[in-house]
């Protein structure tokens, strides 16, 4: 796909790029209103649109809302699956793909016209992550962009080729050189060849910063090392290299602590993504100088929401898709009943403090339509927001069943239930579910099993077995040296001791036996509780 440089208006970009987060509500609605009118018609023709929109093109919101029905990839595999075109409306498609259950891909076509919206928007987060203030716009084109990245068709991948030719961002290591390498790999070439030239940005995963920081080497090349590989590392470094070495090493003495990856590497930004962005945040400043810009985004939507100033809380993109809303409880008992027709609320329905599920509709002819993407969401108080405009928010996870670990894997209950058969172990009733632990994320198996297996050794029994199942979850331990699996024994008998606990209490039949996967916090209090007191 070929992608139009963009003019670059230093004076006018902020206001090009980032003019959306001053919206108030009501200018925001009407621009969703006209992109989606456009959008019904956009894919109304195609077979796809013709069944997606029950052979009708709404032309108003309502009528919308009140004709269309909820979606989720399921609806979508058999139009999609191969990367087929037949069924779309007629035009040049860019395809992207991420991993659904059981470590399958779910693929999204990119029109050119989505493509270059999208790449707009993630210029909107380079702006807003590098300013210090309203309208100070400190990226160029011609930038150098640190990346870590998965490869192409996964979206960022291809947003990284996309930038490049957009605006002419270049990365430390050129995108398709990049590509070609393996992770830990691409991770070392980018910092030895970012001693030798300024790093502008860096966007990552926000757990794969964390993890660069606490493995960075605090003697890197320091001034004055005798041993013959630091001697040749010197040698081999441009004056560039030497003399940003020098000031770092400077810096880190005058303020007397070890050397940091940020002191090497002071960038004028950093963008992080993931579901743990927020509890790794301050270690990301430790480690990088900076906090990270968080951006909410995934395959399916694109951009959706990015920071909206110096608070956390996250502003809605109204070009990227059409938004709305499911209420926690509504969402929850429609998963578990079919049949339940969920309240889906509008962007000027919903309650501040209160929770929801997001449901997006793309634009500029990608078919997804009021698609239930699995995101929770939660609306800051009014108080917590920056802007007096649309409403902010914080991103919870996925609402799903799965299980997300550092933004590389979700894991599902089937996969789960395959790892621990496989390990072999005696072990009975269980649940699991991410926590943190000392600011790290964490796999927590609370299972039933005698205290003479260890669960030490349950947890690397079940972890190994995890690990030839998913391929994303061996992942963490191949790419980032994260083992998450932690595990706590139970009692025997526990989970039906609960059971008869809860019942006694006149609880609901859905809330008497826990969830196989996301235990709430009191639930797993009352196991231990309980596995505690039947050994005293």
């Amino acid at each position: 796909m070929n992608i139009p440089r963009a003019d670059w208006n230093p004076s006018t970009a902020w206001q090009r790029y980032c003019g959306f987060l001053g919206l108030r509500l009501e200018s925001f609605l009407e621009i969703q209103a006209l992109l989606l009118a456009e959008q019904m018609k956009l894919i109304g023709g195609s077979r796809l649109g013709r069944r997606l929109l029950r052979q009708t093109i709404p032309g108003t919101v309502d009528e919308f809302r009140d004709t269309v029905p909820l979606t989720d990839y399921g609806d979508y595999v058999r139009a999609l699956e191969g990367c087929r075109t037949d069924r779309l409306p007629p035009g040049e498609y860019v395809w992207a793909h991420t991993t659904g259950a059981q470590a399958r891909y779910k693929y999204i076509p990119y029109t050119r016209r989505a493509y270059l919206r999208l790449l707009d928007t993630l210029m909107a987060t380079f702006i807003m992550s590098t300013a210090r203030h309203e309208g100070d716009v400190r990226i160029r084109p011609g930038d150098v962009v640190m990346y870590n990245v998965p490869p192409r068709p996964y979206l960022s991948g291809l947003l990284v080729f996309g930038m490049e030719d957009r605006f002419g961002l270049k990365g430390v290591i050129a995108p398709a050189a990049a590509e070609e390498m393996e992770f830990k790999a691409k991770l070392r070439a980018n910092f030895e060849r970012g001693l030798r030239e300024k790093v502008d940005l860096i966007i990552s995963m926000t757990s794969v910063l964390v993890r660069a920081g606490e493995s960075f080497d605090p003697d890197l090349k320091r001034p004055g090392r005798s041993d013959a590989s630091a001697e040749t590392s010197q040698r081999d470094l441009n004056w560039r290299a030497a003399s940003r070495l020098a000031k770092a090493w400077l810096k880190s003495a005058i303020l007397r602590r070890p050397l940091r990856a940020g002191d090497i590497w002071p960038a004028k930004g950093i963008i992080g993504w993931g579901v743990d962005t927020p509890v790794f945040r301050d270690q990301v400043k430790t480690y990088w100088g900076r906090l990270p810009y968080e951006i909410y985004v995934c395959t399916e939507g694109g951009v959706m929401g990015m920071q909206a100033g110096e608070g956390r809380g996250l502003a809605f993109t109204p070009y990227s898709d059409f938004f709305e809303f499911i209420p926690e409880a509504d969402s929850l008992r429609s998963r578990e009943d079919p049949g339940f027709k969920p309240r889906v609320l509008l962007l000027n329905e919903v309650e501040p403090g209160e929770t929801y599920e997001v449901v997006i509709t793309n634009f500029y002819g990608i078919p997804l339509v009021r698609y239930r993407a699995g995101h929770l969401i939660r609306f800051l108080s009014r108080e917590a927001q920056v802007h007096e405009g649309c409403p902010e928010f914080e991103f919870l996870g996925r609402s799903d069943d799965r299980l997300d670990v550092a933004g590389f894997t979700r894991i599902d209950e089937k996969t789960l239930w395959e790892a621990i058969r496989n390990s072999g172990l005696p072990l009975g009733d269980w649940t699991m579910r991410a926590e943190h632990r000392d600011e790290k994320p964490i796999l927590h198996l609370y299972a039933e099993g005698l205290d003479s297996l260890g669960a030490d050794a349950v947890a690397l029994q079940v972890h190994e077995h995890l690990k030839q199942i998913d391929d994303f979850y061996r992942d963490l331990e191949v790419m980032l040296n994260i083992r998450p699996l932690r595990v706590t024994l139970l009692t025997p008998g526990t989970f039906d001791r609960l059971y008869t606990e809860k019942y006694d209490q006149g609880k609901e039949l859905a809330e008497l036996q826990p969830p196989r996967t996301n235990p709430d916090e009191q639930t797993v209090r009352d196991l231990v509780r309980l596995s505690e007191a039947s050994e005293s």
